[in-house]
């Protein structure tokens, strides 16, 4: 367990620092430094998230004087504003980076979706590769598409400066996707499996396989076309042979394609069996040629998933970059909440600057330039952080 005395002692010298390099020292700035300073996941626990409200607390009931005294007894580490971003060790002279974005339009751009975005176009440039845009949108039911959210994050993305080299959608893909399901079937990588959800449930908990995933290749061939054609919704879903004696239940024979039933507003009706994540994401990246993919730190068990089907279809997973949350503190964050206080009239909009999308804070006032700095200067670092307003803002000032 960590030292008390030692994480007070710490934050009360990043609090200090905040204090005067900000006019104000802010507990989220705080825990970012200590998170970095200490590495352990103690540090965002609730009892060293206290003591950090109290001690910032006492620092900025400081002088500016009292202040520069104190820091004048700390030894702060030189750091040299970063420039770029790290280099890729695997990248030749040969190599160009390719790299895609993938928003889900279920809602606008918010800043945790830039930061990725940024990343992504940063490093197709540093590369001299394409940055491409790809709409998850294969989820009509759960994560129904906003229609205007299309345009919307396109704008969003132009106005940060990102060189889009093509915008795909995954609701017209739906045939690329039957054919890989296809494969996988004749090829005796996937099973269409019609157990009883509870049923299958426990049986990937305790490692043990179910009675569908010893049907032939014809069996499975007809049961896909039901799929396609006739199953309702929770009677069947499209799995990949994986390994039963994984350690985490959730990567054994994950499900690939499920039946919806609801309309979808790109292709209406056509098709009733829906991809999942892992499944249309690891196709599209092989079709689309991209060899780095950034993504959230949350989506780590994902790849694992994935490099079952990559060795599946005998393909190479691409590069991976896990990053931590961009998170923002004092606005509606979730998109559920926004959708309410736009319809009760708390919010003028998506756009509204109290919100943390991309369109609110072009409406603060925010220069663009300031945000991509500001994503880049933090780097691809793993560990959750908070916006820094004060920075950001100042960011922005320097841009005039």
């Amino acid at each position: 367990m960590l030292d008390d005395e030692l994480i007070r002692k710490a934050a009360r010298k990043f609090a200090v620092k905040n204090a005067l390099d900000y006019g104000k020292a802010v507990p989220e700035n705080v825990m970012n430094k200590l998170f970095a300073e200490f590495a352990s996941k103690e540090i965002g626990s609730d009892r060293i998230r206290k003591m950090v409200g109290t001690v910032v607390a006492e620092v900025n009931s400081l002088t500016k004087e009292e202040l520069e005294e104190e820091s004048a007894h700390y030894v702060y580490p030189e750091k040299a504003e970063r420039t770029g971003l790290p280099k890729l060790s695997w990248v030749t002279e040969s190599i160009k980076v390719n790299t895609r974005f993938a928003p889900n339009p279920s809602g606008f751009l918010h800043i945790g979706h830039a930061k990725v975005a940024i990343l992504c176009d940063e490093y197709a440039k540093m590369y001299n590769g394409s940055f491409f845009v790809r709409f998850e949108d294969t989820d009509p039911k759960t994560k129904p598409p906003i229609p205007e959210a299309y345009k919307a994050i396109i704008d969003d993305l132009n106005w940060l400066g990102c060189s889009i080299s093509g915008i795909f959608r995954q609701s017209e893909r739906m045939e690329l996707y039957y054919k890989y399901a296809k494969r996988l079937i004749l090829d005796g990588h996937a099973y269409v499996c019609t157990c009883d959800s509870e049923i299958m449930r426990r049986n990937r908990a305790e490692g043990r396989a179910c009675a569908c995933r010893s049907n032939s290749t014809a069996v499975n061939t007809e049961l896909w076309e039901k799929m396609l054609s006739s199953y309702k919704e929770g009677e069947a879903v499209l799995r990949l042979k994986t390994d039963m004696s994984h350690p985490n239940p959730s990567v054994r024979d994950w499900i690939m394609m499920r039946v919806i039933e609801a309309e979808h507003p790109i292709t209406k009706g056509r098709y009733r069996a829906w991809p999942l994540y892992n499944f249309a994401s690891a196709i599209d990246d092989h079709e689309m040629g991209i060899n780095l993919v950034i993504r959230g730190i949350e989506h780590e068990v994902n790849g694992v998933k994935q490099a079952y089907l990559y060795s599946a279809i005998g393909e190479a997973q691409p590069h991976t970059i896990e990053v931590g949350v961009l998170k923002v503190k004092g606005m509606l964050a979730h998109k559920s909440d926004i959708i309410k206080a736009i319809k009760s009239g708390e919010l003028s909009g998506w756009d509204d600057p109290r919100t943390p999308t991309i369109a609110g804070f072009r409406n603060n006032g925010i220069p663009p330039k300031a945000i991509r700095n500001y994503v880049v200067s933090s780097g691809t670092g793993k560990n959750p952080s908070y916006l820094d307003m004060a920075k950001l803002s100042a960011l922005g000032r320097k841009l005039g």
